[in-house]
């Protein structure tokens, strides 16, 4: 079986704006779902643009139309994104327009640029908008139906099941999942240089959780973990995150103190166990100075000193002792963690 040639080019957004103006562009062929992206969704992509964010792969299968002896190119993965451009551009060059089509950047994701239309926009932005190059892969002209269809169900479908975290990620598109993200991005080496998490946990986006819990921390106070706290924060706090900026601030400072205390322990076997994200939920409660006092860098670090001889020396059946050798994270865990090193840290 011969292989596909498929041709690799660009076309800039200004090309797809004159197709579809000139009918020209098929984003919705038979086997096309219809457009489900929320606002939410769009601005992020719009927000991409503006910042000129690269985009994934477009790929287009050119067919002749008989009857208008024109080319007309069929959007086989894409059209949601091309929708959303297009929308924002024109909404007047789309057909079957609804509701979600109607829609600005938000706040969230750019300040600069929130609530203008695509004619509020400077004009040097927004002929770097439409010159903006899209990579595109065009599949022959001479396959049939069923193969393009084979080929669009297969980009479709990975056959990988997502975890929570990563699901959250293709849910929530607001300020609270903007700012989890940012934050964990930020902390990006600490987390592998400390030995919280591995480049693969990276990966699957566990340190983005571990941060939305956090964050949690910071708004809340000390609370359980569970995958339906952390979707209820993603939820509640979806239109914005109170007090954002301050949040910001402490996080990022209280990181800074976990720098000299991980900096001693993660090269410490005898503390590993507070390089687990159940200790470190604690270590950096402890060091953020949300619960009465502010031990310094060196304090923490001899408290996890004296709290691990503490948890060796115990018995297994010490009452006191079963929340510190376990990693649950129920609330009443988590305090009594969080008491017993802040205490060893005095």
């Amino acid at each position: 079986m011969a292989a596909l040639e498929v041709a690799k080019t660009t076309y800039s957004i200004v090309d797809f704006l004159e197709w579809q103006r000139q009918g020209s562009l098929d984003l919705n062929p038979f086997y096309q779902r219809r457009s489900v992206w929320n606002p939410r969704v769009k601005s992020l992509l719009i927000d991409s643009l503006l910042r000129g964010y690269p985009l994934p792969l477009v790929f287009l299968h050119n067919r002749l139309d008989v009857t208008t002896s024109r080319t007309v190119r069929q959007v086989v993965d894409g059209q949601q994104r091309l929708r959303t451009i297009l929308a924002y551009i024109d909404i007047d060059s789309l057909e079957n327009v609804d509701e979600w089509d109607r829609f600005t950047v938000l706040r969230a994701h750019n300040r600069d640029y929130a609530g203008l239309s695509f004619q509020q926009l400077p004009d040097d932005v927004q002929t770097r908008i439409l010159q903006t190059p899209l990579s595109v892969n065009v599949l022959p002209s001479d396959i049939d139906d069923v193969t393009v269809l084979t080929i669009f169900q297969r980009m479709n479908s990975t056959g990988l099941k997502l975890n929570p975290q990563e699901i959250r990620n293709a849910t929530w598109f607001g300020e609270f999942k903007e700012t989890s993200y940012s934050l964990a991005y930020q902390q990006n080496q600490r987390w592998v240089n400390w030995g919280i998490f591995t480049r693969q946990d990276v990966a699957q986006m566990k340190e983005v959780e571990l941060s939305a819990d956090l964050m949690g921390f910071l708004i809340n106070g000390i609370s359980a973990r569970s995958k339906a706290s952390i979707d209820g924060l993603y939820r509640k706090f979806d239109d914005g995150v109170p007090g954002r900026e301050a949040l910001i601030n402490d996080f990022e400072a209280t990181f800074d103190i976990l720098e000299d205390v991980y900096g001693e322990a993660a090269s410490r076997s005898s503390l590993r166990r507070f390089r687990t994200t159940a200790w470190f939920y604690v270590a950096f409660a402890v060091a953020s100075g949300r619960l009465g006092v502010s031990p310094s860098a060196a304090d923490i670090v001899r408290g996890m000193e004296r709290t691990e001889l503490d948890i060796r020396k115990a018995e297994s059946d010490d009452v006191v002792m079963k929340p510190l050798r376990g990693a649950t994270a129920d609330k009443a865990s988590r305090r009594a963690r969080a008491d017993y090193l802040l205490a060893r840290s005095s």
